[in-house]
């Protein structure tokens, strides 16, 4: 062989591992575009069945607040591919990359808005022959045929949903396991607005368990234009909320300590919020915003509790406020857990 006919091989493998990673980067790509964080929650891995052909994948982390709406699966005698469908916080759809490849019949499993995966099961040989999902309400139809060596079954550990699928897969699913997350076991509350009607509504609702709020974000000038909540996950990274807003007026951040939080707010509002105060166990911040507002307003959460984000309305700029809370006896930090390892079956 050619010193150039291998360097045109060597080039087109490497061609071909680009297009093949394409597909990966648009979907993070789309999730950045809407300005929401990717890797917002703790993670663990199941164990993975099935063969050793195909090449190896794992799904991104989905951010908190994002739900699986449906697993979308073509299967005939086996499973050829699998993929899911999630909804935003803020209402947008995405859909995963597909792992696996076009035979089969397209078949979906739809979720309810409160149901969620919580493990699978099926036969397995050189491939994933037959799967079932199993949620925390129920158990799937039978997709794929009935062939394979082994039967397997995966359940994420008590108190965690799946969020996304590993394995490995080329034409057909060669292996499977689940990715999963804490499953938000605690009522979030909210306290009354104060400002005016206008904007859409939003909650920031779900956290991963054990995140604190470390940073409040505004842009600001004669009124409130924008609001968001940084937080501390437990490991240390730290996250960003979604932004709830416009973006004129300056940049502005309120910093917490490590055993500081929000229990409340203050502030002047008409039909927006002109001015806000961010109120926590230790001190009252500065005012952010203008002079401006018809009326005073003091906003608390209960005794005993904490905030863990903003409700409100918003568009340009912020037309309302409110917070979201846990009761102190129902936060806690989260505990550093030992996942298990990853390993196929034979």
């Amino acid at each position: 062989m050619s010193k150039s006919t291998f360097s045109n091989k060597n080039s087109t493998l490497h061609l071909a591992r680009i297009a093949s990673l394409l597909p990966l980067v648009c979907f993070l790509m789309f999730l950045h575009s809407v300005g929401q964080p990717l890797f917002s929650q703790e993670s663990g891995t199941t164990q993975i069945y099935g063969g050793n052909g195909g090449r190896q994948f794992s799904d991104p982390v989905i951010q908190t607040g994002g739900r699986i709406t449906a697993v979308q699966i073509r299967a005939g005698d086996w499973i050829d591919s699998i993929q899911f469908t999630y909804s935003l916080p803020n209402g947008t759809t995405a859909t995963s990359q597909r792992h696996g490849g076009s035979g089969g019949r397209a078949s979906a499993f739809q979720l309810a808005e409160d149901e969620y995966i919580v493990g699978l099961s099926g036969r397995y040989g050189d491939y994933i022959d037959s799967l079932r999902i199993h949620t925390n309400k129920r158990t799937s139809q039978l997709f794929g045929g009935r062939g394979g060596d082994h039967d397997f079954q995966i359940s994420v550990p008590a108190g965690n949903q799946a969020v996304g699928f590993t394995g490995r897969a080329d034409e057909y699913m060669d292996a499977l396991g689940l990715i999963y997350v804490p499953t938000q076991q605690f009522q979030v509350n909210q306290t009354p607005l104060a400002g005016g009607g206008g904007g859409s509504a939003f909650a920031d609702k779900e956290i991963a368990q054990g995140a604190r709020i470390s940073e409040i974000r505004f842009r600001a000038g004669s009124i409130v234009d924008g609001i968001q909540a940084v937080y501390t996950l437990s490991d240390g990274r730290v996250v960003e909320g979604p932004w709830h807003g416009g973006k004129g007026g300056k940049t502005k951040t309120f910093r917490l300590n490590s055993d500081e939080y929000v229990i409340g707010l203050s502030g002047r509002a008409g039909d927006r919020i002109d001015s806000v105060r961010i109120i926590t166990n230790k001190r009252t911040s500065a005012v952010f915003g203008g002079k401006g507002g018809n009326r005073e307003y003091r906003i608390d959460v209960p005794s005993g509790s904490r905030a863990i984000g903003f409700t409100g309305r918003a568009g340009s700029y912020l037309d309302a406020i409110g917070l979201t809370y846990l009761s102190s006896s129902a936060y806690r930090p989260a505990q550093r857990v030992v996942w298990p390892s990853r390993r196929t079956n034979q």
